[in-house]
C-alpha cells in the first residue's frame, strides 16, 4: 500500500470481512498483507495473516518492522465492544484507528472515545457523507436548484424480522438501526445545532411472541439554520428504500442511494423534471479512500468528525428515552409528519 500504512481489520465478521476489507482492496498493491484480528481462526488465504489478539496484532506489527503508528486499525467488531478497544489502541501505542458506526452504545462510551482522541486518531465511518449521491445533491442545493432549503426527509427501512426476533441480536432498540446512518446525514446537511422534536417507535407485529418494540422508530429534528429533518426506519417494510428528500422553496430533490453491494448505483431527480441523475456510488470505499489519503497527507479527512458522531449518539439516546410507542397497525399516511414521503 502507497505511503507505507499498514491495515489491520479487527473483528472479521460481515462488517470486517464483507464490508471494510472488500473497500481497502483496491487500495492495495500486489503482495501487500492485511493483519486480521478475531479471537476465531480466519481461513488461511493469500494477503490476510491472521492473529487472535490485539497483543498478538502488536507483535506481528513489529515482526513484519511495521511502527504502531503506521498501522491503520479498522475497529469492526460489535459497538459495545469499541471503547474497550481504542483504549487497548491507545495502550499499545497506536495512532489511527477507522471505527466503525455507531461509535459506541451509550453517551458516557461516546465522550470517553472522544477524550481518547487526543492519544489517537479516530475517524468514524460516515458512509452517506461520502456518498456520490449525496455530492450531487448538495451541488444541486449549492446551485439554486429547488431555493432555500427547508426540509430533509429520510427513509431507510428494509424487512428484518427474522433478526429482530432472534433474543440474541446486538440491537435492542429501533434507534439503533439504520437511523444512525441518517442522523449523521441530517447533521451534515442542516447543521449539528439540532433539538429532537419528536420521536415514535412501533412493535414488530402479531408475529412477534416477545414483546419487541422493532417494528420500527421516526425522529423529527429541527436546527438551528431553521430546517427540519424527519428521519425513518421501517423494519416491518416489504421493501428495502434509503431515499431521501430535500424540499426547498423553489422544488424537491429527490435522491435514491444504493441499497446493497450488489448494485452500486443512486438516482437523483429533481421532482417534477423528467431527467434523472445516475451515478456510481461506493460510498464506503470512498470513505476508506479518503480516510488512507488523508493519513498519507495527500487528501482531507472524511467528513463527518468525531464530534458530529458524539452528537448524533446524544440526539439518538434522546429520541429513544421520550419516543412514544404506537401501534404497529399504524402505518406510514398515518403519521402526518411523515405523509409527504410517499410518492
Amino acid at each position: 500500500m502507497q505511503g507505507d500504512l499498514q491495515p489491520v481489520i479487527v473483528g472479521y465478521g460481515r462488517a470486517g470481512c464483507d464490508l471494510h476489507h472488500r473497500a481497502l482492496r483496491p487500495l492495495l498493491d500486489p503482495g501487500d498483507t492485511v493483519l486480521v484480528v478475531d479471537p476465531r481462526p480466519v481461513p488461511t488465504q493469500p494477503g490476510i495473516r491472521w492473529v487472535a489478539t490485539l497483543t498478538e496484532a502488536a507483535d506481528a506489527l513489529h515482526a513484519m518492522s511495521v511502527p504502531m503508528r503506521r498501522a491503520v486499525f479498522h475497529l469492526t467488531t460489535p459497538p459495545a465492544a469499541h471503547l474497550s478497544g481504542v483504549e487497548q489502541l491507545v495502550a499499545l501505542g497506536a495512532r489511527q484507528v477507522i471505527l466503525e458506526k455507531p461509535i459506541a452504545t451509550s453517551v458516557a462510551e461516546a465522550r470517553r472515545i472522544a477524550d481518547l482522541s487526543a492519544d489517537i486518531v479516530v475517524m468514524p465511518v460516515s458512509v452517506w457523507l461520502e456518498s456520490a449521491t449525496t455530492a450531487v445533491v448538495e451541488q444541486a442545493v449549492a446551485a439554486g436548484e429547488i431555493g432555500r432549503l427547508t426540509a430533509l426527509h429520510m427513509e431507510q427501512s428494509k424487512p428484518r424480522f427474522r433478526r429482530n426476533l432472534e433474543t440474541t441480536d446486538a440491537h435492542s432498540t429501533p434507534f439503533d438501526v439504520e437511523l444512525p446512518h441518517q442522523m449523521l446525514l441530517a447533521l451534515h446537511l442542516a447543521g449539528v445545532d439540532a433539538t429532537v422534536e419528536s420521536a415514535v417507535r412501533w412493535p414488530m407485529s402479531s408475529c412477534d411472541r416477545y414483546g419487541h418494540v422493532m417494528g420500527g422508530a421516526a425522529v423529527t429534528l429541527t436546527h438551528g439554520s431553521a430546517v427540519t429533518s424527519t428521519l425513518l426506519s421501517d423494519l416491518t417494510s416489504p421493501i428495502r428504500r434509503r431515499r431521501l428528500v430535500v424540499t426547498g422553496t423553489r422544488g424537491q430533490i429527490v435522491a435514491d442511494y444504493p441499497l446493497s453491494s450488489d448494485d452500486d448505483y443512486g438516482q437523483v431527480r429533481i421532482r417534477g423534471r423528467g431527467d434523472r441523475q445516475i451515478v456510481q456510488d461506493l460510498p464506503l470505499s470512498q470513505f476508506v479512500k479518503a480516510a488512507y489519503d488523508s493519513r498519507r497527507g495527500v487528501g482531507r479527512p472524511p467528513r463527518g468528525d468525531l464530534d458530529m458522531h458524539v452528537r448524533s449518539i446524544e440526539l439518538l439516546d434522546q429520541a429513544g428515552r421520550t419516543a412514544v410507542t404506537v401501534p404497529p397497525q399504524v402505518t406510514l399516511p398515518q403519521l402526518t409528519e411523515f405523509a409527504s414521503w410517499q410518492g
